[in-house]
């Protein structure tokens, strides 16, 4: 992913964690992440579980589920995390 998008994610996750969100980390979570990658629902679990947990949230089976079936919707906008964001406080 770009950098534009790892800075407005890190943007809104700052705004919703209950802790500051390290910007190298998620820095490296997003050069790390394909588009495909939001496809794969075992993938997208991972990507959810890191967020929640860089965050620190919880993320417990029945939102993570709704988060997916979002996804799959498309719902959730690739290019605009707020969406997803909103989610995860």
């Amino acid at each position: 992913m770009n950098s534009h998008f790892s800075k407005r994610l890190l943007e809104r996750l700052q705004g919703k964690a209950a802790e500051k969100v390290d910007e190298g980390k998620l820095r490296s979570l997003a050069s790390q992440v394909k588009r495909s990658d939001f496809e794969d629902e075992t993938k997208l679990r991972q990507i959810l579980q890191t967020l929640a947990t860089m965050s620190g949230k919880k993320l417990n089976t029945e939102k993570e589920d709704k988060i997916i079936e979002m996804f799959r919707n498309k719902e959730i906008n690739l290019n605009d995390m707020s969406s997803l964001a909103k989610l995860l406080k």
